[in-house]
């Protein structure tokens, strides 16, 4: 692991500050680079989720209750809360803030998409 490391931290080095690149005008990007005016958020707002949507926290091990029953979203989205909007009968959007991430048909209690 050191090594591979290592190389990383070389190759970074040359790409950075040895290197000119043709697209920045055979400027190295080190001498161009600009840290970003804007700060970086200690953390991000809780997401909201529109009233009509219902909502479930993923659990520890990435399941979320529905009906009396758990069902596996992700175990990346542990702690997060999702949304869901019923779109026919029975079958549902799920929702991690603004983005769909799958189909959600309860009947057969199985995502897809």
């Amino acid at each position: 692991m050191d090594r591979q490391q290592k190389r990383f931290d070389e190759f970074r080095n040359m790409f950075n500050n040895e290197r000119p690149h043709e697209t920045l005008g055979q400027k190295r990007p080190a001498t161009i680079y600009r840290p970003s005016p804007r700060p970086y958020p200690e953390s991000l707002p809780p997401i909201e989720y529109a009233g009509h949507l219902e909502t479930r926290k993923i659990s520890h091990n990435g399941m979320m209750r529905w009906k009396r029953e758990r069902i596996f979203t992700s175990k990346t989205l542990t702690g997060e809360w999702v949304g869901l909007e019923e779109i026919d009968d029975g079958i549902w959007s799920l929702y991690y803030g603004p983005v769909l991430l799958a189909r959600f048909d309860e009947r057969e209690m199985r995502f897809s998409g």
